[in-house]
């Protein structure tokens, strides 16, 4: 096989796998005629995917009652997903949060758990918190790591293909939590921007599931999106595809910490809404919106506005079926998602908005976490040809039309 021809057949590859894994994840035990049909793969094709998976002991074979397949002459058996085939753990460092999140192969989780943290916390103590929180984790469930295949981790900020970055502090962070998870538990280990694998797992489980081009935005203590396209997850050249809170949206605005001026994270962040509004905590600001404040019902009201105009630009780009929006600011619901709709029909292309659906995002605290379990076990047909996203080692090298 030439080196050309093992790019494509590999990722065909990947998707058959995808199928079939998805099939069984789906339905549960399946006879092998049963999954052909459900994966629309050949038996011919099936047959070797399926002896590959379950080399991996990604899935099993028995019998009706229960037994291991032996043999030739053996009766009809059935595959399922194998839970005891492996453990990854999924982990998200984020500004003012961390999340730990414990699944299988069968991409079942078997624990997840978060804490709070502030966002000055230094990079060597969040791992260290993080490190904790599993170990306060697996002991409380009684969760063996000792079948753990892999750490995928999300982080604050671009993370390139090669780990590369204008600034040296994020070099040192990405190398910092790669090394020291390697050091801890000896297995290969995989650093991605949290929000691109937050739209990851979004699209795996969540709102973007099954479409093949997904614009995911988060609007949080920092606003970052993450992109779907043509059913891959896309990092962009340096890691940074999916910035649309650096997008200006007030080229005469306040400074902001990338360089730029009137940057949207400087309007619609947590940070800045709360400052707008005059008040201290989110929840409070929820509450003044759902009693019908005034200013509240400004604040949000401008928020959205600005999102929808730059999602429009976003949308007119790249055309997705489906834009997510996950984030604290996304639990304002209709009050925030009925200004950026209007924002979206006024400036997008007719050919963009006719089928263009808001969603906002299903998955909750442990998105990036399962984006990162994601990373792991590369079951999905969304990592085929995926880099790993930083240097380290190799595991063997609900939603509205708005039209």
């Amino acid at each position: 096989m030439t080196k050309e021809s093992a790019g494509p057949l590999r990722l065909l590859r990947e998707t058959h796998e995808e199928r079939v894994l998805a099939a069984l994840r789906a339905q549960g035990a399946l006879t092998r005629a049963q999954l052909a049909d459900q994966a629309n793969l050949s038996r011919a094709t099936l047959s070797s995917i399926v002896q590959d998976l379950l080399a991996k002991q990604a899935i099993t074979e028995t019998t009706a009652n229960g037994e291991a397949v032996r043999g030739r002459g053996r009766p009809v058996s059935v595959l399922t997903l194998n839970a005891a085939g492996g453990l990854a753990l999924g982990m998200d460092l984020g500004h003012r949060r961390i999340q730990v999140t414990v699944a299988n192969v069968a991409h079942e989780v078997v624990a997840s758990e978060g804490i709070a943290c502030s966002e000055r916390t230094p990079w060597g103590r969040r791992l260290d918190l993080a490190l904790a929180l599993v170990d306060e984790l697996t002991a409380r469930q009684e969760i063996s790591l000792s079948a753990l295949a892999g750490v995928g981790v999300g982080v604050v900020g671009p993370v390139s293909e090669t780990g590369d970055h204008p600034h040296p502090s994020r070099v040192s962070r990405t190398a910092l939590v790669r090394d020291g998870l390697a050091e801890r538990f000896g297995v290969p280990v995989y650093v991605d921007n949290n929000t691109r694998l937050a739209a990851l797992a979004e699209a795996i489980w969540g709102a973007g599931a099954g479409v093949q081009d997904v614009l995911y935005l988060r609007l949080s203590y920092g606003v970052g999106g993450g992109l779907v396209l043509g059913g891959h997850l896309f990092s962009g050249a340096g890691g940074a595809a999916g910035e649309l809170g650096h997008i200006s949206v007030d080229r005469s605005g306040p400074r902001c910490a990338c360089g730029g001026r009137g940057c949207l994270e400087r309007y619609v962040s947590l940070a800045a809404v709360l400052e707008q509004s005059g008040v201290r905590r989110f929840d409070e600001f929820l509450r003044r919106l759902d009693a019908g404040d005034e200013t509240a019902r400004r604040v949000i009201d401008d928020a959205g506005t600005r999102i929808g105009e730059v999602l429009a630009a976003a949308c007119n780009t790249v055309n997705p079926d489906t834009v997510v929006i996950g984030g604290e600011l996304a639990d304002a619901g209709d009050q925030l998602l009925r200004p950026l709709r209007a924002a979206l029909r006024q400036y997008t292309h007719s050919q963009v908005r006719r089928h263009l659906r808001i969603a906002p995002a299903v998955l909750g605290h442990d998105d990036a976490a399962r984006g990162g379990i994601a990373l792991v076990l590369r079951r999905s047909a969304l990592l085929a040809g995926y880099p790993a996203t930083a240097p380290g080692p190799s595991p063997e090298d609900q939603a509205h039309d708005i039209g």
